[in-house]
């Protein structure tokens, strides 16, 4: 009987050493249990392997903001959430339509199913009621859209994340779900130009006439309601489902009644959630008094945030914040934020854990997907764990915190 050639045992080693590499890489990589294992921090619950969140973004802008909110789309995207855009009525239906060509058309909102744009258009006057009836339109659609969401969040076109979504996703599993937080900046400190705003009575065309028009003021005061306690503060929120599902579906007749309310309020989008929090027992000791946002402010302040600019983005960065704004269009931060945050590549998605392509010879790295539920988080991650850590102990305290209750 012949001998083996050595070489016959050489391949028979190498295809054996190759078959427990591969075993070990198959072992390793499918396991996203052992993949998800982070440095747990020390105040922070232990999610206890459980899924991430999922939050659902409600993305609104008006005539001319197609490009931004595709870029915005890009920048806070992942699989795991929900996506619902919307323009105004000031829209043309070819911008509309050109909005829902492009979502349909880019790979990856497509397979996720997780994309959505607004059919029939609202009409939004800033100054109006208009703009909380758009959102809680938004919200509906999106309660009834996807059942498994447990964060509702607002953006606006001039609005850019400063975290990456693993960031988001990562630190907010680390809330007790069962506590439900809502991110509502809210104050009950109600000066003479807000009072105003509360006893005068203002009519919004756009509820009756579908239009953008001059806002309607009655020669009338009205008094300062007794039956609750209003509160203002930003326009801007981040609600928990359940909150959600109270303003819309729940048997308590408050969220209609402050609707019926705030339809002849102006701006009642800056006191519709914070006077409805605020007044519910079982959500106004859930309540954080931030959005989770940077925003800078003139010197004297006006009416408005002022625009960000690159010189402000260590400020932004070290704020810990998740989103920031307001940003002027295509302006130099959001390159910088791109580059140096999200390592998002021009008309790509910025990637996360999921990702599994590579990026040599400029490829993408979300053209391969892996679990949805692994979660790579940066340092800016760390940032954000802080702010949460600083603003959750201290909710108590919180000189502004509600003491009206229903």
């Amino acid at each position: 009987m012949a001998k083996p050639s050595p070489n016959l045992f050489f391949a028979v080693f190498f295809v054996s050493l190759l078959s427990l590499l591969l075993i070990f890489i198959s072992y390793a990589t499918s396991s996203p249990r052992h993949s998800r294992v982070l440095p747990r921090s020390a105040n922070l619950p232990n999610p206890l392997d459980a899924p991430p969140p999922r939050v659902a973004y409600f993305i609104s802008g008006s005539n001319g903001d197609g490009a931004r909110i595709k870029r915005l789309l890009y920048a806070v995207y992942h699989p795991r959430n929900q996506y619902l855009l919307h323009l105004d009525l000031r829209a043309s239906q070819d911008q509309r339509e050109d909005l829902a060509v492009w979502a349909k058309s880019v790979e990856v909102f497509v397979a996720a199913k997780n994309v959505g744009v607004v059919g029939k258009a609202d009409a939004v006057n800033l100054d109006g009621s208009t703009p909380i009836a758009a959102v809680l339109h938004g919200a509906a659609i999106l309660l009834r859209w996807c059942h498994g969401w447990d964060w509702f969040v607002n953006l606006g076109p001039s609005d850019y994340p400063i975290i990456t979504q693993d960031d988001f996703l990562h630190v907010l599993s680390f809330l007790p779900r069962e506590l439900d937080l809502n991110f509502i900046e809210h104050s009950s400190d109600i000066g003479w130009k807000e009072y105003q705003r509360i006893v005068q009575v203002t009519v919004d065309p756009g509820l009756y006439l579908g239009t953008k028009g001059v806002l309607f003021t009655g020669s009338h005061k009205r008094k300062q309601p007794r039956a609750y306690k209003f509160f203002t503060g930003s326009p801007w929120v981040i609600l928990s489902r359940k909150f959600v599902e109270f303003t819309i579906l729940g048997l308590d007749n408050l969220p209609r009644t402050l609707l019926m309310y705030f339809s002849n309020t102006k701006s009642s989008h800056r006191g519709y959630f914070q006077t409805l929090a605020c007044n519910t027992r079982k959500f106004s000791n859930s309540m954080i008094n931030s959005n989770l946002r940077f925003v800078m402010w003139d010197n004297p302040p006006g009416p408005e945030p002022r625009n960000l600019k690159k010189s402000d983005f260590r400020k932004m960065i070290g704020s810990g914040a998740a989103f920031a704004g307001p940003f002027l269009q295509n302006d130099g931060a959001l390159d910088q934020i791109d580059a140096l945050i999200l390592h998002r590549g021009e008309g790509r998605v910025a990637p996360g854990g999921w990702c599994l392509g590579g990026r040599r010879f400029g490829g993408d790295p979300c053209q391969v997907w892996g679990d949805i539920d692994i979660l790579r988080p940066s340092p800016a991650g760390k940032r954000f764990e802080r702010l949460l850590l600083r603003l959750i102990p201290n909710r108590p305290s919180n000189s502004s915190t509600p003491s009206i209750h229903r």
